[in-house]
C-alpha cells in the first residue's frame, strides 16, 4: 500500500513541475548546485554538464560523481558520473545520469569535447544518446541530439557565457509532437577579487517562462568555499559548501522548493596528477 501511494505522489508532481520534463537537460555538479544552477559562465569540471566550452581550461585527468535525493523522494533521485581527459587536441569528457526508479527512468550519455581559441575564447560541444523507460507495456524510447555553448573573456574578470541545449528540437513522440525541451541560457560572472565571484544567468526553456538566476562564491580560506545562489524558478533557491583536500574536491548543497521542500546534493572530483 506504502509502494502505491508513492507512486501516485510521484505521478502527480512530475507533470507539474517544470524540471521533470520528459528528457530535460538535467543539471549536475554539488558547485553549480549551490549557486542555483547559475553556471553557464564557470570553467571546471562540471561545465561538461552546464556548459562544455567551461572544460576548454582544464589541465588534469579527472573523474566525479554526483547524487541528488531530490525533496527526499528516492524514487525521484538523480545520479551521475563524468570522466575529463585533457589532450594536445582539446578536452575530452564523457558523463552519464539517471534519473527515476524501475517503473519509470531517464538516462543520458554524453560525448563532449572543448578547446581554446586564443586567450579569451573557449568553446564545446557535446553529443547525447538518450533514452526513456516506462515499465508495463509502454516500452522507451531513445533519441540522439546534442549541445554546444561558449565562453568569452570581455576584460580581466569578466566573462560572459552562452549554452544551446537541442537546437534540433529532437522528437519524443508522434503524440501530441512531443519533444526533448531546447533549452537556451546566458549568463556572466565577474570576479570581485581572488576569494569572491558573483554570476548572473538567464535560461529559456521553449516550453516555460523566463529563469532568472544569481549565484555568489566566497572562498572562506585556501580549502574553504560558501555559496548560495536564487532563482524565478520555485526550485532554485540553494546553498552550499566546498572543500579542497589535495586531490579531491568535495561539494555538499542542497535546494529549496516552497511547497516539496528540501533536495540535498553531494558530488566529489579526484584528480589524477
Amino acid at each position: 500500500m506504502k509502494k502505491h501511494f508513492t507512486h501516485l505522489i510521484i505521478l502527480f508532481f512530475l507533470p507539474t513541475t517544470v524540471i521533470f520534463s520528459a528528457n530535460d537537460n538535467y543539471p549536475f555538479g554539488g558547485r553549480s548546485a549551490g549557486m542555483a544552477n547559475a553556471a553557464v559562465t564557470l570553467h571546471d569540471f562540471w561545465a561538461v554538464s552546464h556548459n562544455q566550452a567551461g572544460l576548454a581550461l582544464e589541465e588534469n585527468m579527472a573523474a566525479g560523481f554526483y547524487y541528488e535525493n531530490r525533496f527526499g523522494i528516492k524514487e525521484l533521485g538523480l545520479g551521475a558520473g563524468a570522466f575529463v581527459l585533457p589532450t594536445d587536441a582539446g578536452v575530452f569528457g564523457l558523463n552519464f545520469t539517471y534519473f527515476g526508479y524501475s517503473q519509470y527512468n531517464e538516462s543520458k550519455v554524453g560525448l563532449a569535447y572543448a578547446r581554446n581559441f586564443g586567450e579569451n575564447l573557449s568553446t564545446g560541444v557535446q553529443l547525447n544518446y538518450l533514452s526513456t523507460k516506462i515499465a508495463e507495456d509502454y516500452g522507451s524510447k531513445r533519441n540522439l541530439t546534442f549541445e554546444l555553448g561558449a565562453i568569452y573573456q570581455l576584460i580581466p574578470d569578466l566573462y560572459v557565457g552562452a549554452h544551446l541545449f537541442n537546437p534540433i528540437k529532437a522528437k519524443v513522440a508522434e503524440y501530441d509532437d512531443e519533444r526533448i525541451p531546447t533549452i537556451l541560457r546566458f549568463g556572466m560572472s565577474y570576479l570581485f577579487s581572488e576569494r569572491v565571484m558573483v554570476i548572473l544567468e538567464t535560461e529559456k526553456d521553449i516550453n516555460h517562462p523566463y529563469n532568472f538566476k544569481l549565484g555568489i562564491e566566497y572562498q572562506i580560506t585556501d580549502p574553504i568555499y560558501i555559496r548560495g545562489g536564487v532563482g524565478t524558478s520555485e526550485s532554485q533557491n540553494a546553498f552550499g559548501v566546498g572543500l579542497l583536500l589535495s586531490n579531491f574536491r568535495i561539494d555538499i548543497s542542497a535546494s529549496y522548493h516552497n511547497v516539496l521542500g528540501y533536495s540535498p546534493q553531494f558530488s566529489m572530483i579526484y584528480e589524477f596528477q
